[in-house]
């Protein structure tokens, strides 16, 4: 199992490996802060009103939802991480609901080391919702949020390369693969990871992921992953960094990552493995930089 990472952000050439968090957080892509069995009744409703909790847009109810992925991303001080992993690992019930009622769902952080002593927090959600821009206005103007913030902004150091208006810096999805149909309890744990990437193979890089191969894409789907995203951005003027995300619902990680390598699969590593740079500190014999899940709330 232990082949190098590469090509995707998933342990073994393919993906990259992170645990299931804790329950907490906030941030927000676009200058905010964000970064059962069913009963009759309920099962009624979901066939009215359709269903916001399957990625992709796969489950038969989905008719009045749009699924948007966010990925974004905002710095921290080595110094202020236990402190920020504190206060996440026992996030305030009223932020939590503000985050439900704002229509955030399936929102984790990582943390992961962008360069020696140099940490970023790097965020996924989903936001299930008609209106982004009034659901986000509402949370700043949330009294508990805002109180939560002067705990959490102060830790926090925004990018350069952010837009304006924004605290955390929203990145690009460059890739997406939801696979088959699937539920949130399915899913066994998710996984966020970090690479480099040059600026000369950026368009080279984009441009084989907007036409993924099918077999490529049937490999990953094999191996039980799904609801895939990848993020492009700058750390800092210049720097660029992919950070993936994706989640498993199988019962054998380390097996399924193995079985990826086909022949298909390794051919596409050959165009994509050069186009990506290892990150120090990366584990020998990986690609993709393992982070650490600081926060999940559904």
């Amino acid at each position: 199992m232990h082949r190098k990472t590469v090509g995707w952000g998933l342990p073994h050439r393919f993906f990259c490996h992170t645990g299931s968090g804790g329950a907490s957080g906030t941030p927000n892509a676009n200058g905010s802060r964000l970064g059962a069995r069913p009963t009759l009744l309920a099962l009624c409703l979901v066939l009215l009103g359709g269903c916001s909790t399957c990625p992709g847009l796969k489950c038969p109810f989905a008719k009045n939802t749009k699924v948007q992925r966010h990925g974004a991303v905002i710095a921290i001080p080595k110094e202020s991480i236990p402190e920020y992993k504190k206060l996440h690992a026992d996030t305030w019930p009223g932020v939590l609901k503000m985050i439900d009622k704002a229509n955030i769902d399936n929102y984790s952080i990582y943390l992961g080391e962008a360069a020696p002593d140099e940490y970023c927090l790097f965020s996924y959600y989903e936001y299930t919702g008609k209106d982004f821009e009034a659901d986000m206005a509402r949370m700043k103007k949330d009294k508990t949020t805002q109180e939560w913030w002067k705990h959490t902004d102060p830790l926090q150091k925004p990018l350069p390369t952010r837009k304006a208006g924004e605290w955390w810096a929203g990145w690009e999805e460059v890739f997406h693969h939801g696979g088959p149909a699937y539920g949130p309890s399915q899913v066994k744990s998710r996984h966020g990871s970090i690479i480099g990437m040059p600026q000369k193979n950026i368009l080279a890089y984009t441009q084989m992921h907007a036409a993924v191969w099918p077999g490529v894409l049937a490999a990953i789907e094999r191996a039980n992953i799904r609801n895939y995203s990848i993020y492009l951005g700058q750390i800092k003027p210049g720097e660029h960094l992919l950070f993936s995300y994706f989640e498993y619902i199988g019962d054998d990680f380390k097996g399924d990552m193995a079985r990826i390598a086909n022949e298909v699969t390794k051919t596409w590593w050959t165009y994509t493995d050069p186009l990506q740079v290892r990150l120090p500190g990366t584990p020998e014999g990986e690609q993709w930089k393992t982070m650490e899940e600081v926060f999940h709330t559904n």
